[in-house]
């Protein structure tokens, strides 16, 4: 099986080293750049099956956005991006993965975390499935997809659904369980967790288009004791 191909961008030389040494003590074929004007020929060059971004480069501070922005436009989801950054705000997490990442890793580094995350995304196992992540095409075309769903919480405005895979803000989905079958909504906003590393999607409940579903939700509350803080 060859080996898996990762491109790094970081402007701290010293990080570049560890990745690198990292990615090698694991099996992983690897190269990096420190500076912007380099990225963009290394993927044609070297044809990485993922890049691992940081956000501020040099005096660039959130380049690292444009980047991975660039990249969905030329090349599209053929590529795995992985946002790798000590900037650890919501904010910044969220526009990370609207802008096209697939992850969001926090520095310090940590060995352990980087390669869980790469076995997920650039399955070793398999040269047929090599990437978890679903490419949706833009424009009016339209894809249908099955995935595992869970209901996280619910009230009269919103219900929030934890998901495994990042599903894309504005994007219509349609659920199916008891009370909620064939119902499509709208994912209004998408947040990560860190514990699990899986994803909640927001859905606010139309009062014309939903209304119906309003006395069952109330009924759920009512039995449901809340979720602990």
């Amino acid at each position: 099986m060859s080996q898996k191909r990762i491109l790094t961008i970081d402007d701290d030389e010293d990080i570049n080293l560890l990745v690198r040494k990292i990615l090698k003590k694991h099996d992983f074929e690897s190269e990096s750049v420190s500076k912007i004007e380099d990225f963009f020929s290394k993927v044609v060059s070297f044809k990485p099956h993922l890049c691992i971004v940081d956000l501020n480069l040099g005096d660039h501070d959130g380049f690292g956005y444009k980047i991975v922005e660039m990249m969905r436009k030329k090349i599209g989801n053929e590529v795995v991006i992985i946002v790798m950054s000590r900037r650890n705000s919501e904010a910044d997490i969220k526009r990370a993965l609207e802008a096209g990442a697939n992850d969001y890793i926090q520095k310090p580094i940590d060995e352990n975390i980087i390669i869980a995350k790469l076995n997920v995304f650039l399955d070793k196992e398999d040269d047929e499935v090599q990437f978890p992540f679903y490419a949706v095409p833009t424009g009016d075309s339209e894809c249908y997809f099955k995935i595992p769903l869970n209901i996280y919480s619910m009230n009269e405005e919103q219900i929030t659904i934890y998901s495994n895979n990042y599903i894309a803000k504005g994007s219509l989905i349609e659920l199916h369980n008891d009370f909620l079958a064939s119902r499509k909504f709208t994912v209004s906003n998408v947040s990560l967790d860190r514990e699990s590393g899986g994803y909640f999607l927001h859905l606010i409940l139309d009062p014309i288009e939903h209304g119906d579903l309003l006395p069952t939700i109330r009924r759920i509350m009512v039995k449901s004791p809340p979720l602990a803080e």
